[in-house]
């Protein structure tokens, strides 16, 4: 499950003493931080998991960065907040290189050519003469192997 940080801004209260952010329906003064237990005092807020929280008090379990400047995503499982990465390399189905066979971790960037074919950047190279592609280039897909289009015969 995961969940979108909903960054709300606190305004300023009216002459009538009562709040003008319509997202909030009550008084800033009110919320008291999940993490620390503390009232929010502070000009900005999260919302995640159905709760407030302070910019600094909602983190990643596992590496601590403040999760409303990373990705603005909180995954939750087991009762723990993640980070992206640290949910993906815990919790998401490795694969496989295509190419040299070696698993390729969940966080990590790949290119996917063809339903169930997917290569480490480094992998990702004409079969011919090892010629790495670049985003643009085109190859062409004979078989097992991938060349590039001065090998394209």
């Amino acid at each position: 499950m995961k969940e979108i940080i909903q960054i709300e801004n606190r305004r300023n209260v009216d002459q009538n003493g009562e709040t003008v952010d319509e997202v909030l329906n009550t008084h800033p003064s009110n919320l008291q931080c999940y993490g620390c237990n503390e009232h929010i005092r502070d000009r900005y807020l999260l919302k995640a998991l159905d709760k407030y929280w302070h910019e600094d008090c909602l983190s990643c379990d596992l590496c601590h960065c403040r999760l409303g400047e990373v990705d603005c995503y909180v995954y939750f499982k087991l009762g723990r907040k993640f980070c992206k990465r640290d949910y993906l390399r815990l919790f998401a189905p490795n694969g496989f290189c295509s190419a040299c066979k070696i698993t390729i971790p969940a966080y990590e960037l790949v290119m996917t050519v063809a339903e169930g074919r997917h290569y480490h950047l480094e992998c990702f190279k004409c079969s011919q003469c090892d010629k790495p592609f670049c985003v643009g280039d085109k190859f062409f897909i004979l078989g097992s192997n991938i060349i590039c289009e001065d090998h394209n015969v």
